[in-house]
């Protein structure tokens, strides 16, 4: 998959890909970039969770719906690792700006 990273994932990434010797980011560009990094970690938390109500439903139904299940759960699988990772970016960039 060759996806575009999302612009906020990018400013996210500049706070932790500084240069050597350059000057810190002002505290209200860390926050506004973290902040912004939270509010995309929270969207992709909603999308989880409206795939797993819709896998959810589709179980219960007893609906004959495999191919649709089986995407469900690779979407999810792909949601859970997306999201994973950019709580380790936010955690990590919020952890460098602290430092």
């Amino acid at each position: 998959m060759d996806e575009l990273v999302p612009p906020v994932l990018a400013d996210v990434r500049s706070l932790l890909d500084r240069p050597e010797g350059t000057a810190p980011p002002s505290r209200a560009a860390v926050e506004h970039t973290l902040t912004s990094g939270y509010a995309y970690a929270l969207e992709l938390e909603g999308e989880r969770l409206r795939i797993e109500r819709r896998l959810r439903t589709l179980v219960r139904s007893g609906a004959d719906s495999a191919r649709e299940i089986s995407e469900l759960h690779r979407l999810l699988a792909e949601a859970e690792g997306e999201l994973a990772s950019v709580r380790a970016l936010l955690s990590n960039a919020r952890a460098q700006a602290l430092a």
